[in-house]
């Protein structure tokens, strides 16, 4: 562990070690010049390395001779920058099939399979000698009333005759159908160690022959991605219900259980008397044949290698889905050397998909955790929503991020593939290197020491195991099974436990049953898993425990351990009632039986004082808003991290910590390091107070030096000030405008005109006329994503290419602009162009956004309609797109071009102007003051604003970053200058409106696909809805005085 100054200089300055690698979509028809210039370009922008990763749009053949070729220029030239190169493992997602490799080399024994479920009442049923099962059973609905397993005949004429209320179960093992998404291949089946076997061989060693010699250097890991027992795109004979197979998995199951699964099996599909034995038992032995042969046999490779397993499970969010897809999540991530996860959507309500991982981690002693974060955000996604989301993970213990995505190329479907986009091709890339540089610098001191978990809190995955069965009569999705639904809330209501003893600021690790089995014992008093210790265990609300559980909590007792559990006691031991045992345990002294949450805190306060405490001055309550992680550094030193992730709102809050020392706040935003004032009476009690305020969105991060640095500890002690503001100037008239891109026109309407079709169509949305082409071609259609990938069949023959297709495009012109416009067309050299009748030249100028999105410069407009017409020989492998005009122009509410404003007026620049505008506005302002004296500083704050960053100037030289409200005001004393100044305040904007989605009928959508683009019926609005960016009320100027309290 670094000594202070170690630590001091790396968070000023981190190694790509410590900074994001973000998932590299390779997305198009790879150049080796391309790739090299985007690397470059990620390190100029604080990346520390990327994920490459296959993607929607390859035209690459994957796993090919040039993608191999590839993969050595990336990770020769991330050696050569000092950047780290991380593997993916996977054709796009999930991972296990290597791009139907796997499939193609193993046949039906490498395919996904169900055990299916018919239930015959009337007749025959048919191929019964095939039945796995049969079964003679009374049901009442999902009600099991009576059943009789019977022999499996040689054919239906030997079948036993059917009382008239009985029914014959029957059940058959199914290998899934192929899907387009596997390309045209079933999903793999994981639950078979052969298969992820031909798996590592096809994908792991292949990259180990081309670049193994970078392992353990660049080559730093490799990710797996939402493997899975159950994928959504399986498929079996419709109207039966069916749970996850495998060959030998029946061998398994009598292996590790000591009874045929088969016997029981009924009790899966239908509610009866052995369903929650049975139910338990199953997804118990489907979790330890899962996370052996897939997640154990893959990281006990890259172990051996030299390199890191890392990567994400499915749906760690939701309990009852998990339990479907995986068993349990928890356990998989003992075979992951960097354990890791995946956040989408704009929220900060994951507390269990967090803590799932990052207790694992702190047991296992794996100090990196990595997150997959910020996915269907949206184009406009902000700094500040990196900072809350990524906060949020932070204080709870995830370290280092990986941005999905950064996309190779955004041309044709690319573009909708979950933006955002964090690579050249996004406006605002320019200022990545903020964000970077402050999660790099929070990821190098919170890499560090142990965090202080004294509190352990058992996870109820075994109690999801009694309750998930499966509709016998099939699903229309798997997170809307019946029981998996419910499921799904019961995990929900865990979650927002968690969130309650979180926001009471008791930090925990979660306790995963079939980790304490393996590695639990008991200690001095405290309960031990692997290399964690906890004082006090807190059971949820439950249903059943594992025999192993139950002995090792009964042992911790013994041992003068203390247990809460809240709600009803449970009834039952791996799914079978054992209510006297359990009355045993309840009734030990040292265990507490409480109602709720708030009781359960109660009870933590009595036995396990706080370390830290988050309050308001006022009342002295914990302040809910506020998330805190305490770790301990060698020599005494602390780390306290203190995250407000409340969105909307400043707090002002009293921190005490324990401990003595001198006190140090780092700001991760700039580098900056001040002691902090601590109340000089908190000193005596052992603990230092404080005063703090947090602005919306807000953290903090503090270090506590050890109490023998006496001149630190006394300055903290005596040397109190305080600061009083005062307005001294408001700027609300802006001096001029300056843009730094051109501005935009989207047109995502067009007719079209094809041979055998009279006249031109209705105009429509682009996507629905190429629709209507490519149908009436006989092509596949394109207009979403999740399509076979490209390079499989875009070179193959069509009767349907060459023929002459022609898109017409219209806009209105109220002015005529006084400079050059350029037409941005995607693929450029495939399209004649026509302007009002009249040909124009299609040969490139140059690129806008994307070095696909090729710009031509049109003939001069004329008043009125203007018309773009595109002709082409259509092909199969084209992808015709929204097309944009640029140049300097005013585009009015109803999109029309105007003339360009001469200056803004503080508002939404949408509505004076630039309704898709993609760029920044520079607002430029006088300021006459003076210097400040000595003890003063001038600060300028920034009113309502909206922007994804912004940037202050003060006289031509940055005086600092906006990216988020909480770093409002900016301190820009030193760059004034007596008298006249000019304050030019950048606003960044984004591609969103540009780009779109425009016609989402309720707004903004919570999370970004590529269906958000694609509305159609009530789900689409006729409308243009951009978000609104600018200034929007007046900027002030603020000296701050400092004196002596």
């Amino acid at each position: 562990m670094p000594e202070n100054g170690q630590l001091r200089s790396r968070f000023e300055r981190p190694p790509a070690a410590y900074r994001s690698v973000p998932f590299w979509a390779w997305n198009d028809e790879l150049q080796e010049e391309e790739l090299i210039r985007q690397i470059h370009q990620m390190q100029e922008q604080g990346m520390g390395g990327f994920f490459i990763h296959s993607r929607d749009g390859l035209e690459t053949d994957y796993m090919g001779r040039e993608w191999m070729q590839y993969v050595r220029t990336a990770v020769q030239t991330a050696d050569k920058l000092g950047m780290q190169a991380w593997l993916y493992d996977e054709d796009r997602w999930p991972s296990g099939f290597a791009g139907g490799l796997v499939q193609a080399r193993g046949g039906d024994a490498f395919r996904a399979k169900g055990l299916t479920l018919e239930v015959c009442r009337e007749g025959v049923c048919l191929a019964v000698g095939e039945a796995a099962a049969l079964f003679r059973a009374v049901i009442d609905e999902r009600s099991l009333l009576r059943c009789e397993r019977l022999q499996v005949p040689a054919g239906a004429d030997d079948l036993a005759t059917l009382a008239e209320d009985e029914v014959l179960l029957v059940f058959r093992v199914e290998v899934s159908e192929a899907s387009e998404w596997f390309n045209h291949e079933a999903p793999p089946d994981n639950l078979n160690p052969d298969a992820v076997g031909a798996f590592i061989d096809i994908t792991y060693e292949a990259y180990k022959r081309e670049v193994g010699d970078y392992f353990g250097k660049t080559v730093r890991g490799v990710f797996t991605d939402e493997p899975s027992i159950h994928d959504r795109h399986c498929r079996f004979t419709e109207g039966r219900g069916w749970l996850p197979w495998s060959g030998t998995f029946p061998a398994f199951f009598q292996e590790r259980r000591g009874y045929d699964l088969l016997d029981l099996i009924p009790y899966l599909f239908f509610n009866g008397t052995f369903s929650p034995q049975a139910r338990h038992d199953y997804w118990r032995t489907v979790t330890e044949r899962f996370s052996e042969s897939y997640s154990k046999q893959i990281g006990e490779w890259c172990e051996a290698n030299g390199i890191a397993f890392t990567g994400h499970y499915l749906w760690e969010n939701n309990m009852g889905t998990a339990t479907r897809v995986c068993g349990a999540v928890m356990p998989n991530y003992r075979f992951q050397q960097v354990p890791g996860i995946d956040m989408l959507e704009e929220q900060t309500n994951e507390y269990i998909t967090v803590k799932q991982c990052t207790s694992v981690a702190n047991q296992y002693g794996r100090t990196e955790v990595l997150t997959e974060t910020y996915g269907c955000t949206g184009w406009g996604f902000t700094f500040e929503g990196q900072r809350w989301i990524g906060d949020f993970q932070f204080v709870l213990g995830v370290n280092r991020r990986s941005q999905h995505l950064a996309l190779y190329s955004i041309k044709g479907c690319r573009k909708r593939d979950y933006p955002p986009v964090f690579n050249y091709n996004t406006s605002w890339w320019k200022y990545n290197y903020v964000a970077e540089d402050y999660f790099a610098r929070l990821s190098a001191v919170l890499t560090e020491g142990k965090p202080v978990r004294d509190v352990l809190v058992l996870h109820p995955s075994t109690t999801a195991w009694s309750l998930v069965g499966t509709g016998p009569y099939g699903f229309p999705a798997r997170g809307k099974d019946k029981d998996v639904s419910a499921t799904n809330a019961f995990g929900h209501e865990f979650n927002a436990f968690l969130g309650k003893l979180l926001r009471a600021h008791y930090d925990f690790d979660l306790g995963d049953e079939i980790i304490m089995a393996e590695t639990g014992a008991v200690r001095g008093g405290r309960l031990v898993v692997n290399l964690a210790e906890y004082r006090i265990v807190v059971l949820p609300p439950i249903r059943t425990l594992l025999q192993s559980t139950y002995e090792l909590l009964s042992d911790f007792l013994e041992a003068g351990g203390k247990i809460i559990s809240v709600g009803p006691q449970p009834v039952w031991l791996e799914g079978r009632p054992e209510e006297a045992k359990l009355n045993r345990l309840y009734e030990h002294p040292n265990l507490t039986v409480v109602e709720d949450t708030p009781a359960v805190v109660s009870v933590l306060e009595q036995l396990l004082p706080r370390q830290v405490s988050v309050t308001y001055p006022e009342s002295g309550e914990e302040a809910p808003e506020f998330l805190v992680m305490l770790r301990e550094l060698d020599g005494g030193r602390k780390v306290l991290f203190v995250v407000n992730n409340d969105r909307h709102a400043s707090h002002l809050v009293r921190i005490q910590l324990e401990g003595l020392g001198a006190l140090e706040e780092w700001c991760a935003l700039s580098g900056a390091v001040k002691t902090v004032q601590v109340d000089p009476l908190s000193l005596q009690m052992g603990s230092l107070h404080f005063e703090a305020e947090f602005g919306p969105a807000d953290s903090k991060l503090y270090i506590l030096q050890t109490a023998s640095d006496t001149a630190r500890f006394h300055e903290a002690e005596h040397i109190r000030t305080k600061r009083t503001r005062q307005v001294v100037q408001e700027l609300a008239q802006v001096g001029r405008v300056s843009r730094t891109m051109p501005n935009v026109l989207t047109l995502d309407t067009c007719s079209y005109l094809m041979p055998g079709h009279e006249g031109w169509s209705e105009e429509t949305d682009v996507w629905q006329a190429q629709r209507d082409v490519r149908a009436a071609l006989g092509m596949r259609q394109v207009y979403g994503n999740g399509l076979e990938q490209r390079y499989r069949w875009i070179h193959d023959p069509h009767p349907g290419n060459g023929r002459p297709v022609q898109f017409r495009f219209r806009f209105d012109v109220s002015v005529i602009p006084e400079g050059a416009v350029h037409l941005v067309v995607e693929n450029a050299a495939a399209y004649d162009l026509h302007l009002n009748g009249k040909a124009a030249q299609t040969e490139a100028d140059g690129w806008f956004l994307d070095r696909s999105f090729n710009t031509i410069p049109l003939p001069e407009l004329r008043l009125g309609m203007n018309e773009l017409v595109l002709n082409c020989s259509y092909h199969n492998r084209m992808e015709v797109e929204d097309i944009y005009l640029i140049g300097p122009f005013g585009v009015d509410m109803d999109r029309r071009l105007i003339a360009e404003p001469k200056t803004l007026t503080l508002g939404d620049w949408c509505t004076q102007g630039y309704f898709h505008y993609c760029g920044s506005m520079v607002y430029h302002f006088e300021a006459n003051v003076c210097q400040p004296a000595a003890n003063k500083r001038m600060l300028v704050e920034l009113g309502e604003y909206s922007a994804v960053t912004v940037e202050i100037h003060v006289n031509g030289v940055s005086a600092g970053h906006v990216p988020w409200r909480a770093a409002n005001p900016l301190d820009i004393t030193s760059y004034l200058s007596d008298g006249n100044n000019e304050i030019a305040i950048e606003v960044m904007g984004s591609p969103r409106n540009m780009l779109g989605p425009f016609h989402h009928v309720s707004g903004e959508p919570s999370s970004t696909s590529w269906a958000s683009f694609r509305k159609t019926g009530t789900y689409y609005s006729p409308q243009y809805k951009v978000l609104p960016y600018g200034l929007f009320t007046p900027i002030r100027l603020i000296e701050e005085t400092e004196v002596q309290a």
